[in-house]
């Protein structure tokens, strides 16, 4: 994939343009869902800044799970069944059709790959499923005179036809269809009309892997949380050394949580080990609206706090903010944070007698074979609200490329970038919960599990995980 092209993709989460005051809402219904693991797919599409891209150009043999450190922890590997994509299967229309989409929690609209689609033939396998809207009783498409496309602050009304779009890689139109959640072919089924989402019929993404669009789970109108009426969401990204690998995506809708206890999460057997919240912010005038942000207020290393971050360096009026993302692996803080952060780090490991391969301001890279010997500083975050530090592992904020060079992927915020945004291998290991509020507050609480007792419930919605790694180049 041409660099240029993954990072239009990559930066699509954080540049999306917000649409404008509420979309039209299909009648609540109520319910909680669990997804479960189908699949776990492995793949390396991109890397971060020039070793990084040039390590991904030679392509990177499989080398099983990742190995174990002198001090027993684990380092996050390429090849291994981490970090994951969140890929659950939508099922649209009348009959439902079942569509793979990828669940970002940093985008507004959902959307798939419809027929006709005359650039999809060039798409790499194994083939992406297409909607086909000839084959739906419940299809239609949504005009430009709608209000619906009036609020959008991006569509072609150029042919006073159809509300349309065009992003640089796929253009398409709006429309609504019936989507179904639950047991499709059984009883638990809900089916929710007028459900808007984009039918995308001309796409230019090469290796999409399958996957026929994406699922925003932002707080944008148009997305799944708000026409779902979404009141909390939940996921688990298993981390390496989960051999079962039990990622999970769950979510309560219709403003209430269903009482119907075969569909919860189960709590007396996870091995519980910590529970920590953080209040999620409403978005500033110079913020997107649509992002879950959090007051990230300091990092510690080794348990002592980077007093050289100065207060404030996280805050929206300084640099822009915190955001998360499920979308990209890697962590990204303003370059005030990372370059204290990355001096401590290499002060640490150095005095362990060993030395970076490489000796620029961004990426961090060391010997495996000598950084498997040295003692690893350990690394919190620490967040507004009581006791709110996330500790994480080595594996959170190191790789194991598997060719004899692990490197550090928390990185400097790439210009374009305004703020600091935290990836989902920082957030591997713990189940990330999003309780939200109408007035763009909420809770984020994260939750430390043990590894092998992560299992989410009895399946609702099917979820296959892909194991991917985006390290995205920066131009």
């Amino acid at each position: 994939m041409a660099a240029p092209l993954l990072f239009l993709l990559l930066l699509l989460p954080l540049a999306a343009s917000p649409v404008s005051s509420a979309a039209i809402r299909p009648a609540p219904k109520t319910g909680k869902f669990v997804t479960k693991e189908l699949q776990l797919r492995r793949t390396i599409n991109k890397s971060v800044k020039d070793y990084m891209e040039h390590r991904a150009q030679q392509g990177l043999a499989e080398t099983g799970r990742p190995g174990q450190r002198k001090d027993g922890q684990q380092t996050g590997s390429a090849a291994g069944h981490s970090y994951s994509l969140f890929i659950f299967d939508l099922s649209v229309g009348t009959s439902p059709q079942t569509l793979p989409v990828i669940m970002d929690i940093t985008t507004d609209l959902v959307w798939a790959q419809c027929e006709p689609c005359p650039s999809c033939s060039t798409l790499s396998p194994p083939p992406t499923p297409s909607f086909l809207p000839q084959n739906s009783k419940s299809f239609a498409e949504v005009g430009c005179t709608t209000q619906t496309c009036q609020r959008m602050s991006k569509h072609d009304c150029a042919r006073n036809d159809l509300c349309r779009y065009t992003t640089d890689y796929m253009s398409g139109f709006l429309a609504t269809d019936t989507f179904s959640f639950g047991n499709i072919t059984g009883p638990g089924r809900a089916d929710v009309p007028g459900v808007v989402f984009g039918c995308s019929g001309n796409i230019t993404l090469p290796e999409l892997d399958g996957v026929s669009g994406f699922a925003g789970f932002s707080r944008g109108p148009l997305s799944l949380v708000s026409q779902l009426n979404i009141s909390s969401f939940t996921y688990f990204i298993a981390p390496p050394d989960d051999a079962a690998g039990k990622s999970f995506v769950s979510w309560s809708w219709g403003g209430a949580a269903a009482a119907d206890d075969a569909t919860a999460v189960p709590t007396e057997s996870t091995g519980h080990m910590g529970s920590s919240s953080t209040p999620l912010l409403a978005a500033t005038k110079t913020q997107n609206p649509y992002r879950y942000y959090v007051n990230l207020t300091g990092v510690q290393v080794d348990g002592q706090l980077l007093t050289a971050i100065q207060a404030g360096t996280f805050d929206a009026q300084s640099s822009g903010g915190v955001f998360l993302s499920t979308m990209l692996p890697v962590t990204y803080l303003v370059e005030a944070a990372y370059k204290v952060l990355r001096q401590e780090v290499v002060s640490r490991v150095q005095s362990e007698g060993v030395t970076p391969v490489n000796a620029s301001d961004g990426d961090l890279c060391f010997l495996t074979e000598h950084f498997d010997n040295a003692k690893v500083p350990t690394l919190a975050l620490l967040f507004g609200g009581a006791d709110a530090a996330m500790e994480l592992k080595v594996e959170n904020y190191f790789l194991d490329f598997g060719d004899g060079y692990t490197c550090l992927t928390i990185l400097p915020s790439p210009h374009g970038l305004r703020g600091s945004v935290l990836g989902s291998q920082l957030q591997a290991g713990r189940t990330m919960t999003y309780e939200i509020h109408n007035d763009g507050g909420g809770t984020l609480k994260f939750e430390t599990f043990k590894a092998a007792a992560a299992a989410p419930a009895p399946v609702k919605v099917p979820l296959m995980i892909m194991a991917t790694l985006l390290l995205w180049a920066l131009l």
